[in-house]
């Protein structure tokens, strides 16, 4: 008997922000969505940067997101978030630091303990 293999038309990833406090009140889902795409713009164009990107949760308090991406475009996305070190808001910049804690292509299996490697 064959298991039926998923369609895998998105990723999610578990991402954790790390910045300062001068953005604590600038902080909200519209500016982190912007953070997001100019680092991808940033790496990779314009194009890659017009892709869709849905942030699912936002926790400010822990400086948590979960995020949904399309497929075709999740490499691009988790190799500009890695590499982004710095964002500019304005004629600011600040830095700004994305880890990501946890990804894959079931939204269920974030909720799962993390596997750390040592």
């Amino acid at each position: 008997m064959k298991m039926k293999e998923l369609d895998c038309s998105h990723w999610y990833l578990d991402i954790e922000m790390d910045y300062g406090s001068d953005l604590d009140l600038l902080m909200a889902v519209d500016i982190l969505k912007f953070f997001m795409l100019s680092a991808v713009k940033t790496m990779f164009g314009e194009v890659a940067a017009s892709s869709t990107l849905d942030i699912l949760k936002f926790d400010e308090e822990e400086r948590r997101a979960i995020v949904r991406v399309p497929s075709e475009n999740y490499a691009k996305f988790r190799a500009a978030l890695t590499m982004c070190s710095a964002v500019r808001l304005d004629k600011d910049v600040f830095p700004f630091i994305f880890t990501i804690k946890q990804a894959s292509s079931c939204l269920l299996s974030l909720t799962g303990p993390q596997r750390i490697i040592t």
